[in-house]
């Protein structure tokens, strides 16, 4: 089982890039079918960087979560837009979680390899973390990628096995007072966040010039905080989230080059 893919797009093909529809999620702000038809539109390619749908293992959304995911897989084969999918933490189902493309010059992932607990701030890892551990002890920080993608493909399976097993709601988009439990319980939980959101940018630097060292565009997710940070020859782009209280953003490159990075509202607006 390889991990990761190497793509060489033709010349002139526009390559876009989005994560965190979290279809299936009572919390998604995803379009539907028809206004993500307009999402296609211009692109050659479509690359998804994780947390497409909420398909971990036991989830209650799976079912619709899977069938819209094939909605979007059809329409994009309708559309002639080649669909490259990467697996993020909500969806370990699937195997691809990383892609190079124009010989390195641009790397994709959804970003959750970056934290070497997946998610730190989760109820879900509160509960297993000695688990956690039993894993992390298995994989050195220095071991190669494709192994720091198994385990954080495995705790991802954990943590939505633990997801699954403490969940007694039902899927219904939650009330605002649920929303905030959700936020701010337990304490930690808020402030393990803004530890992620403020070493994101960093970790995702530190990847690339260890790992791969010919990036010069390093696109990802997960972290559901959209911006652009440029260090010295290496941009770094996250992509936001189609989430409760989080921008969506769209990536365009083209021949290796960094063309756009554009909020949802913007893109619909200027196309």
């Amino acid at each position: 089982m390889s991990f990761v893919a190497e793509i060489d797009p033709p010349s002139g093909t526009l390559v876009r890039f989005v994560s965190d529809l979290h279809l299936g999620n009572p919390r998604s702000s995803a379009p539907r079918l028809a206004e993500f038809s307009h999402l296609l539109h211009g692109a050659d390619m479509l690359v998804l960087c994780g947390d497409t749908a909420e398909t971990h293992p036991g989830c209650m959304y799976r079912t619709q979560a899977e069938a819209l995911r094939r909605e979007i897989r059809d329409l994009s084969v309708q559309r002639g837009v080649r669909l490259v999918e990467l697996a993020g933490n909500h969806d370990p189902d699937i195997e691809l979680q990383m892609v190079r493309m124009w010989q390195g010059k641009v790397v994709a992932m959804h970003g959750h390899a970056l934290l070497r607990g997946v998610a730190p701030w989760s109820r879900e890892f509160f509960r297993c973390e000695e688990a956690i551990r039993s894993l992390q002890e298995r994989v050195s920080p220095s071991a190669s990628t494709e192994n720091q993608l198994l385990l954080a493909r495995e705790i991802s399976m954990l943590l939505g096995e633990e997801r699954a097993r403490a969940s007694g709601r039902s899927p219904v988009r939650p009330s605002l007072l649920q929303e905030l439990h959700y936020c701010f319980w337990p304490p930690i939980r808020p402030l393990r966040v803004l530890q992620a959101w403020g070493s994101c940018a960093r970790l995702a630097e530190i990847w690339c010039r260890h790992r791969e060292p010919a990036a010069r565009l390093f696109i990802f997710g997960h972290f559901h905080r959209g911006f652009i940070r440029h260090r010295r020859d290496l941009t770094l782009v996250n992509t936001g989230a189609w989430f409760t209280h989080a921008t969506p953003y769209i990536v365009d490159v083209c021949g290796a080059r960094f063309v756009r990075c554009v909020s949802l509202n913007r893109f619909c607006s200027h196309g």
